[in-house]
């Protein structure tokens, strides 16, 4: 069960033989292995899409609930799997894991990582983050210019905090591969919102009211996306609920990441109706037209 067999229905996209290979994977590897594996190919699959970057937070949030899982981790896992497969671009490039090399003028300045973003010059962007790799204050610099533009539901700054966070779990080696997902997110676009910054029980308060919308649930992830970079992460509270396994491009995994990100908040955020606010996800899951077949080629 190596990682070639493991990833090669990945790269084809064959969503049915993937079981099989988890499966097989396992028979050698532990889940934790396993939860490497998956992250690993979303990384490497990740585009500024909505699948593509859904996928790699579904696969932070089945990390946070693994403990929630129990037993059924693996099927959770299998189904990150599938939708990483599913988000990857056919036509895509193959995936870039060094850095670019850096040229002997290369600034690593906040304003150089904005020229970027004004340019949309992802290979510029990349070559800031080779530069700044090592910094202490990359994250920081990568979240201030996140910040500066929350359009998208403020993606920029919610990819930005999940790849703090999945560098911190996958250690040193990967860390290029990792930041760079956010690098790229931050230059794929350009928007100018700006968001009222709402106390959480408002904002969860909203989100019940609005069955789960994906708009109100985003304003609660970018909270607590905002809040990690802020202070970190706090470790979850698990409900004792346990985490299901549902096919993730349905709401783009929105009622999973729900319950990741309130057994986080509820550390902070006692006065949070963070139960209810996992219920209108669900609601939408179920209720919601699918985004199943949306920007699938």
């Amino acid at each position: 069960g190596d990682m070639q067999e493991l990833y090669a229905p990945l790269i084809e996209r064959d969503l049915e033989a993937i079981p099989a290979a988890i499966r097989a994977f396992r028979r050698e590897q532990t889940s934790d292995e396993l939860w490497h594996a998956v992250a690993q190919f979303a990384i490497l699959a990740f585009a500024p899409s909505q699948h593509a970057k859904h996928a790699l937070l579904a696969v932070l949030a089945a990390h946070d609930l693994r403990e929630e899982a129990g037993e059924r981790w693996d099927e959770l896992l299998t189904e990150c799997a599938r939708y990483a497969a599913q988000s990857r671009q056919p036509w895509s490039e193959p995936p870039i894991l060094d850095a670019p090399p850096i040229e002997a003028r290369q600034r690593g300045d906040l304003d150089e990582l904005r020229a970027a973003v004004s340019d949309r010059d992802r290979l510029r962007a990349e070559r800031w983050l080779a530069f700044r790799l090592e910094s202490p204050n990359v994250l920081r610099d990568m979240a201030t210019v996140a910040t500066e533009d929350l359009s998208d539901f403020g993606h920029k700054l919610i990819i930005t905090s999940a790849a703090s966070r999945l560098s911190e779990i996958l250690g040193d080696k990967g860390r290029y591969a990792v930041l760079r997902t956010a690098v790229w997110e931050i230059v794929a676009y350009r928007g100018d919102e700006t968001m009222e910054q709402r106390s959480l029980p408002k904002l969860v308060a909203r989100c019940v009211e609005e069955h789960g919308s994906i708009e109100s649930a985003h304003a609660v992830f970018l909270f607590d996306a905002r809040e990690t970079m802020q202070v970190g992460a706090a470790s979850a509270i698990p409900t004792g609920r346990g985490a299901h396994a549902y096919a993730l491009a349905r709401d783009y995994g929105q009622y999973l990441k729900a319950q990741a990100v309130a057994g986080r908040l509820r550390v902070r955020h006692p006065d949070a109706a963070l139960d209810e606010f996992v219920e209108a996800c669900r609601y939408n899951l179920e209720h919601a037209p699918s985004f199943e077949e949306w920007s699938f080629a």
